[in-house]
């Protein structure tokens, strides 16, 4: 059980920018949902073990820089939303848990969101923190970020930035940039590339009913990652296929034997990709704001099933390799003409089709407050059926974690054909 201790606002500590925020097509195309996440810190016997007061110090520093964070987000002139930078502050809860760390179940589920992160008081807010103590005298840290100003190196940035600055560490701090500008659309604007995923209707075909699923979790090894991409080598080629590319062609390609589904029709491996440095020129590193795009690599279930998996996973690359300078503006161009349309929310997938999430190779152990680097991070709950989170392991050479979404029975099938491919660890929860 956890109880609430405490709830309140944070607010910069520093006259912050009044202003209207315009956000990008990319903020306007993005879901409105909060991301959720929990880092776990183990007791490192401190006497300040995160101290409050240290902590809601620093954010409040912290929110100077990252000033939209404590505005409003709300829908503006032409239907455009912004954030209303009001300095209102960002939700900071404090709680305390009857359970030790070793009790819970660190898992993406509606449990660990429910206990661990705040629990949603107005869709308009940006941030909401909660920092949960736990019998053992451990710390979660619960997390919920707007998605319509924050994609996953942003929030990054943030905790980044707010850990440094708790620990002291000020003369390396990046400054992030809410210059919007290099998104602007064209004029006239020129749309040259399709954009079917910010379609609802995107396929024809009918989605199955929800159904409750199991999440399970595959431990990926480096030298099982290693194993994949020689697979898809080609003789003396130096072309390289990416970490993302063998594993999502991997778990695509185990979908499609433990489904059953006719072999003539499309199946889609849906995903988001970073744009930042594939745009000419290349956005500033510190830019804050969403710069992911949806993209999908598509082939018939029979070539899924029965290609190597060196076929795959180029299919997928050809599908990342996609996404050029030109394409990205093809994008920025369609979101400002069919803007008031509602043409972007994330659809329900077919009974064809995959989604998978990646955040592997973030900073996403990057938030030591003073006292030591989480011992795991991960999404607090994870959400819809045939759905895939991928993330680093904690700790060095660790590998990735997989987190399938799956009803039961195609889970039970879809173990054993992973386990067919490669030797994996794996560990699953209702």
């Amino acid at each position: 059980m956890v109880s609430v201790m405490e709830s309140t606002f944070v607010v910069p500590s520093e006259e912050t920018p009044r202003k209207k925020l315009w956000l990008s097509n990319f903020d306007q195309a993005a879901p409105h949902l909060y991301t959720c996440t929990v880092y776990h810190y183990r007791n490192n016997e401190a006497r300040d073990f995160f101290s409050i007061e240290i902590l809601k110090a620093a954010l409040a520093k912290t929110l100077v820089l990252f000033y939209p964070l404590a505005g409003r987000f709300l829908i503006g002139e032409g239907c455009r939303r912004v954030v209303d930078c009001n300095a209102e502050g960002v939700l900071f809860v404090l709680a305390q848990s009857d359970r030790s760390s070793d009790d819970i179940n660190f898992q993406p589920s509606p449990e660990l969101r429910s206990q661990f992160v705040p629990s949603v008081v107005s869709p308009s807010l940006m941030c909401m923190l909660q920092i949960t103590y736990l019998k053992c005298g451990g710390v979660v840290l619960g997390t919920a970020n707007n998605h319509v100003l924050i994609d996953g190196r942003s929030a990054f940035h943030f905790f980044q930035t707010w850990a440094s600055i708790a620990r002291g560490y000020l003369n390396n701090i990046i400054h992030p940039s809410f210059d919007y500008t290099p998104l602007l659309a064209r004029s006239p604007t020129s749309i040259t590339f399709d954009h079917p995923e910010y379609i609802n209707d995107q396929l024809k075909h009918t989605s199955t009913p929800s159904i409750s699923c199991v999440t399970t979790k595959f431990k990926i090894s480096n030298e099982q990652i290693i194993f994949l991409k020689s697979q898809c080598k080609e003789g003396s080629s130096t072309t390289r296929v990416s970490t993302f590319c063998v594993v999502a062609a991997l778990i695509w390609k185990c979908y499609c034997l433990a489904q059953e589904l006719p072999l003539g029709i499309e199946t889609h491996l849906l995903f988001t990709a970073d744009i930042r440095d594939r745009m000419h020129p290349p956005l500033p590193k510190n830019f804050f704001g969403n710069a992911v795009i949806r993209r999908s690599a598509t082939a018939q279930v029979s070539e899924v099933r029965s290609n190597p998996i060196k076929i795959v996973a180029n299919t997928v690359k050809a599908a990342v390799d996609g996404i050029t300078d030109e394409f990205i503006r093809s994008f920025i161009d369609y979101v400002e003409v069919n803007k008031d349309k509602g043409l972007f929310p994330v659809r329900e997938l077919p009974k064809s089709d995959l989604r998978i999430t990646s955040i592997s190779g973030m900073p996403v152990y990057d938030a030591d407050f003073g006292w030591g680097a989480p011992q795991l991070m991960t999404w607090a709950e994870a959400n819809g059926n045939r759905v895939v989170y991928i993330i680093n392991e904690s700790g060095k050479d660790a590998g990735l974690a997989a987190y399938v979404l799956l009803d039961y029975a195609t889970m039970q099938k879809f173990k054993k054909v992973f386990q067919e491919e490669l030797c994996f660890d794996s560990t699953s929860s209702n």
